[in-house]
């Protein structure tokens, strides 16, 4: 899409101070059709001090985003291969409609481009253990990921470019996390779906490895996996340590923030997470 004109994008702002509803019309119909770019070329001429302007933008830009959402989810789930990382990205821009995919996506491959030259360097390529800790050490030491376990419940640990940002989050996009990047690498890693607590198995060994990302990459065993579902009050299924499709991780992540925003009375919010899950299991 081509640039806007300054003065069209000078205009724009002047509609969204108006705000009455034949402009608002008129307004989404051309939000529609702008992309991320000129979204932000508009955000960069309001002033930070027009608090009332900020927000009928950012109004106008999450409400279309939004309703967007539910045919990108329906694409997202019809295609054959449903990335992870696509999947991903598009629950984050429930949150953030002006979001950079493209710069999380570089930066994630940085950290991989990274992590693989260390194990380059120290030829760690047949050592489970050692290629666990050498992905854990850079991720967890040196770049500083954490679970939040301050505040679990904060939906920001549920958005990728949050998490990238406040190097904290969740269980399960700390794992997704974990997993893309090793992907990256080439390296045979999947999901685990604990009740609960999200984990990550590294499959190319005899026996299982679980790493927990939570907990700066712990490496735990089945016996450890079984002691937490006790706690948790349940009866051990050997089906809680499958491997989750992307849509059954995707859907969890939703899941997920649909119950934090119920819990915070946030139904409008909740009611649009709910359209999301319902529509990719149509595509199940």
């Amino acid at each position: 899409m081509k640039t806007l004109p300054n003065s069209e994008i000078k205009a724009i702002t002047k509609l969204l101070k108006t705000y009455d509803e034949g402009t608002l019309k008129l307004l989404e119909e051309q939000f529609k059709t702008f992309d991320i770019k000129t979204l932000k070329e508009i955000n960069s001429e309001i002033s930070p001090d027009d608090i009332e302007l900020q927000k009928n933008f950012l109004d106008l830009a999450y409400r279309i985003k939004r309703e967007q959402l539910k045919a990108d989810f329906k694409k997202w789930g019809k295609n054959q291969s449903c990335d992870l990382e696509n999947g991903v990205f598009l629950v984050a821009t429930f949150a953030n409609p002006l979001l950079d995919v493209n710069y999380y996506s570089q930066l994630l491959s940085s950290w991989a481009s990274s992590i693989s030259t260390n194990l380059q360097k120290i030829k760690l390529n047949s050592d489970p253990t050692s290629i666990i800790n050498e992905i854990n050490h850079f991720l967890f030491m040196e770049l500083g990921l954490k679970g939040n376990k301050d505040n679990f419940y904060d939906p920001e640990n549920s958005f990728i470019d949050k998490v990238i940002e406040k190097k904290s989050g969740n269980p399960i996009l700390l794992s997704i996390i974990y997993l893309l990047i090793t992907e990256r690498i080439g390296l045979s890693f999947c999901g685990v779906n604990m009740p609960a607590h999200f984990l990550v198995q590294y499959k190319d060994v005899f026996e299982p490895i679980f790493i927990d990302p939570f907990n700066q990459g712990e490496i735990i065993t089945k016996s450890v996996c079984q002691e937490r579902i006790k706690v948790l009050k349940l009866i051990w299924q050997e089906d809680y340590l499958s491997s989750p499709t992307n849509k059954q991780i995707i859907i969890r992540m939703l899941q997920n923030l649909i119950n934090i925003y119920n819990n915070n009375e946030q139904f409008d919010l909740k009611e649009y997470l709910e359209d999301y899950v319902n529509i990719i299991k149509k595509s199940i």
